[in-house]
């Protein structure tokens, strides 16, 4: 596990928290942030922590390609790809750096992140994930948008300590 995943993952763990059935949850039966709604093959009560990190790892940070951008973005890349999922994350992302939405993390969008400042991506990621959830009208947003909304202030002050450090920097 590489020091940035393993950061990003102590992060969305302590976000999403254990077990919960909220039958105002969309994503129903939910474990470790895992959802039977995303993950239907996967037995969401006995979920370990060790495979929910192999499901975090090949659905969602080697799906966005976190490895590959800085260390401030990738945990909200990352985090949004767990909360909002992973076509969503990178379109959003890539309306923030400004490329192409197509939703798939490319050369394009890599290098776009990599040219743009943190304090400049970061905030304009953010507030595209803040429009996301109060329009949402799949979820109860009611029910949920605070939360949504505390869960990014948090990020953000996460995500500009790791700043612009590439991936495999120590933290």
């Amino acid at each position: 596990m590489t020091d940035a995943f393993h950061s990003a993952m102590q992060w969305i763990l302590a976000a999403e928290g254990g077990y919960t059935n909220d039958p105002a949850d969309r994503g129903g039966e939910t474990n470790l942030g895992i959802s039977k709604r995303a993950h239907p093959h996967v037995d969401i009560r006995t979920l370990t922590i060790t495979k929910a990190a192999e499901i975090y790892r090949r659905d969602y940070w080697d799906r966005l390609r976190c490895d590959e951008m800085p260390a401030g973005l990738a945990l909200a890349v990352f985090d949004a790809g767990v909360n909002q999922g992973p076509t969503k994350a990178a379109k959003l992302l890539q309306l923030a750096v400004r490329v192409i939405p197509d939703g798939i993390i490319g050369p394009d969008t890599l290098e776009a992140c990599h040219r743009m400042i943190i304090e400049a991506s970061l905030p304009e990621f953010l507030s595209r994930r803040a429009v996301d959830y109060a329009t949402a009208a799949t979820q109860s947003v009611d029910h949920y948008l605070r939360g949504w909304m505390v869960r990014l202030f948090r990020l953000q002050i996460a995500c500009l300590r790791l700043g612009a450090r590439t991936p495999g920097d120590r933290v």
